[in-house]
């Protein structure tokens, strides 16, 4: 019975010591800021195989020119007849 009290005493103290130590949370904190910063990472690497993907079709590929040309900027050929549909709420 006392040995139980006393791993209890010991667990407590222990939690306690590496709660309220500075370099242990200062050491969570920078754990998930690293993590933070990981996810970051992989989304601009994502963002920029998806923008090294478009400027390779913009230069190789004149029908991908001409479509995002038609969808950024609402151009269209002289000969096509445009439809707007207008939205009553």
């Amino acid at each position: 019975m006392k040995k139980l009290k006393i791993r209890y005493i010991i667990f407590i103290v222990v939690i306690l010591i590496l709660t309220f130590n500075d370099g242990n949370r200062t050491l969570v904190r920078r754990f998930f800021e690293q993590n933070r910063l990981k996810s970051d990472l992989k989304y601009a690497q994502y963002q920029n195989d998806l923008l090294k993907k478009r400027i390779y079709y913009l230069e190789n590929e004149p029908s991908y020119l001409e479509r995002m040309v038609r969808s950024e900027l609402g151009v269209c050929l002289p000969t096509e007849i445009e439809y707007r549909f207008s939205s009553k709420d």
